[in-house]
């Protein structure tokens, strides 16, 4: 349940892998980065950051390349997984940011 409860969070930030016919995944969370590679991000950067906010990083590339696998035990809270959430929403967010204000800054000088 709380795979899919993230899965339902993250969906509109990030592809989600391997759901089934109905949108529902298994007992994890497969969040593809791979589109974040053109800008220099790799994943392990993302599991690095998640450090800066207090969690454990997540399995990085397995079983894809470029993806997070997300296992979130069915005894964590509500609470606890919208902060992971908001975490890596907030990731993908400073990373945009600095990608913006990179391109910005290479065709005004």
């Amino acid at each position: 349940m709380n795979a899919n409860y993230l899965k339902e969070i993250l969906a509109e930030h990030f592809p989600i892998l391997y759901s089934n016919e109905n949108g529902r995944v298994a007992h994890e969370c497969i969040v593809d980065f791979r589109q974040f590679k053109s800008l220099g991000i790799e994943v392990a950067d993302v599991a690095k950051r998640l450090m800066d906010y207090g969690f454990h990083a997540p399995t990085v590339s397995f079983p894809v390349a470029g993806t997070l696998m997300i296992e979130p035990t069915e005894s964590e809270s509500k609470a606890e997984i919208d902060r992971f959430a908001e975490a890596l929403i907030s990731i993908k967010k400073k990373s945009m940011k600095l990608q913006t204000e990179k391109q910005i800054r290479q065709t005004t000088y």
